[in-house]
Order: structure tokens, then C-alpha cells, then sequence
């Protein structure tokens, strides 16, 4: 099971590409909170609304919600149920960014990855030809922040330094 937090998801709808998720992933697990911190932003969007019709996002209930709330103390809404519902399914792979979010998948033995890993993987896969267009139309269009040392660090990986 693949379970997505809000970020990863908004990146992609943003740069009009979900079709890269759907080339990297079968399905992709929502919780609720992380379907409405998109539906506020998305809701008429076509391919959102095309890829919850096609079962492509699948939505889930937290079953723990105790689980939830204490998860709520550091996190927000969307990241506290999508790692909550990483726990309550062993998924095999979590796609966040937030850094404070990363580290309590970290501290619970969640695999994650975010939207520049699943850029360079696309890359890999030739799905995309370049990572380096698409962070830059993250970070100076849709307000993505990307530190100089990552941003370098992705260069390098997807060999585009």
C-alpha cells in the first residue's frame, strides 16, 4: 500500500502532471484529511475528480483515531492520518515532504519518500526528461521550497548537475 500525505499530491496537480504518479504508482491511499486540504484547493480540477472516479486515490478511515490525536500535537491534519494509516497497514511507502512529518515516519520505520524523489525516480523510469525543469517550476511558480543544498543534491542524483 502506497499512502500519500497532501503535499506530494498538490505538487503534482499544480505542475498539471498527475499522470507522473500514475506512471510511478498502481493506487495511492488517501486518509480524509488529506482528500479535503486538497478538495479546498482542487476541487474542480479535472484530473483530481477524473483520478477519485477511476479509484486511481483511494480514500480510507483512520481506524485509531487516539493514534490521530496524538499525532496532531506535532503534525497537521492530513500528515497525522496518512501516518496513522502507514502504522495501521504497514504500508510499504509514504510520500510527504514536510521535514517534521519525515521524521516521525523515520521514528515509526515508515519508508518515505516526497516530490523530488519521486521526480528523480520518473526521471530514472523516462517518464520525465528532467527534474531540474520541474523543481523550478515548484519553487519559483507554485512557492515549493527547496534548499540550495538539496536542490544541488537532486542535480546530482538525477545527473543534471
Amino acid at each position: 500500500m502506497i499512502v500519500s500525505n497532501t503535499t506530494p499530491i498538490s505538487n503534482f496537480l499544480h505542475l498539471n502532471r498527475i499522470d507522473i504518479l500514475q506512471h510511478m504508482f498502481k493506487q495511492i491511499h488517501i486518509p480524509p484529511a488529506v482528500k479535503h486540504e486538497i478538495e479546498v484547493s482542487f476541487s474542480d480540477h479535472g484530473k483530481w475528480r477524473q483520478c477519485l472516479k477511476d479509484e486511481f486515490f483511494i480514500i480510507h478511515d483512520v481506524k485509531y483515531p487516539l493514534l490521530v490525536r496524538q499525532l496532531l500535537l506535532q503534525l497537521h491534519p492530513g500528515e497525522a492520518e496518512a501516518l496513522c494509516l502507514c502504522m495501521e497497514n504497514n504500508a510499504k511507502l509514504c510520500l510527504l515532504d514536510d521535514k517534521d512529518a519525515r521524521n516521525a515516519a523515520e521514528l515509526n520505520k515508515i519508508p518515505v519518500t516526497g516530490t523530488l524523489g519521486i521526480l528523480i525516480q520518473a526521471k530514472k523510469k523516462e517518464i520525465i526528461e528532467s527534474v531540474t525543469y520541474f523543481m523550478d517550476e515548484l519553487k519559483n511558480r507554485h512557492h515549493f521550497w527547496i534548499s540550495k543544498s538539496m536542490y544541488k543534491k537532486v542535480l546530482i542524483i538525477s545527473g543534471e548537475n
